[in-house]
């Protein structure tokens, strides 16, 4: 089953450079890692099966684009200081998972965290992800 419109290779940059992730990448990552979609929608449970697919890749892209309306509109200075706590209280404001709060702070902790990281993919298997990333260490 696809959740995210990015397949996980597509998320990252072609080489290792000095750009960040763009903001797409980071919040489709973001879902696909941190999003509990049973714990977030619950009347999955209750769906006929046929229904299950298109209804939870509908969820999800409701939930990707509208973390993207709101990072694009309102959250450009918690990206920029790495204020995750405000850009969740942001997205929370919007309606963006208003039940879930904490998973919405983990959403938004890893896209912020990931806006910075300069990573390429390696491989997938099963289920996790090897990327190589660029350090410092001062």
């Amino acid at each position: 089953m696809k959740w995210i419109d990015h397949e996980p290779e597509k998320c990252y940059n072609e080489g290792l450079t000095q750009t960040p992730m763009n903001i797409e990448s980071c919040i489709a990552h973001a879902i696909n890692s941190d999003l509990d979609i049973l714990a977030a929608f619950p009347e999955l449970e209750n769906l006929p099966i046929d229904e299950l697919e298109s209804t939870v890749e509908r969820y999800v892209r409701d939930i990707q684009a509208s973390l993207q309306a709101v990072i694009q509109k309102e959250g450009d200075t918690y990206i920029r200081s790495k204020d995750a706590a405000g850009l969740c209280a942001t997205c929370l404001h919007a309606g963006v998972l208003p039940k879930r709060p904490k998973m919405l702070l983990k959403i938004c902790q890893t896209i912020v965290q990931l806006v910075s990281v300069d990573a390429q993919f390696i491989l997938e298997n099963d289920g996790k992800s090897l990327f190589y990333v660029k350090m410092a260490i001062a």
